[in-house]
């Protein structure tokens, strides 16, 4: 793969450079390669900002908003930094392309392995969204 079909399959790291924006990316690239985790990551990285535009809208200029302002910044290095490890991960999987390329498999195996699966991806979701709720009551 050339330099321009990498730069075209790595466009979405520009997102995480944006402000307000940082989780675009992930939610982008989740949704192309139809992976949660993925998504999931775009979200925990867009709600500070979401959260402080609504406290904006609620409250005003009248309530400080450091705390989630230096939160949402945070994790917008941190997405910054996760974002091109993505992607040049992403470029190795474009690059060698047979030897990541999925094998049929014995479908009734790795059914009876994933069948408790949704479990733990709802328990992650449930955390995810209770340190939310703890890191709003420390603000209001």
């Amino acid at each position: 793969m050339n330099i321009v079909e990498k730069i075209k399959n790595s466009w979405w790291v520009i997102l995480s450079f944006i402000i307000f924006l940082n989780g675009l990316g992930f939610l982008y690239i989740g949704f192309k390669h139809n992976n949660r985790n993925w998504v999931l990551e775009g979200i925990t990285y867009e709600f500070p900002w979401f959260f402080y535009f609504i406290i904006f809208a609620i409250y005003g200029v009248s309530v400080p908003s450091t705390l989630i302002i230096t939160f949402a910044v945070i994790l917008m290095l941190i997405s910054v930094i996760r974002s091109v490890w993505v992607a040049i991960k992403l470029a190795d999987v474009y690059d060698n392309n047979e030897k990541y390329t999925i094998r049929q498999t014995n479908l009734n195996h790795s059914a009876k392995q994933n069948s408790g699966k949704g479990f733990s991806n709802l328990g992650c979701c449930i955390c995810l969204i209770c340190i939310f709720i703890v890191f709003a009551v420390i603000v209001l």
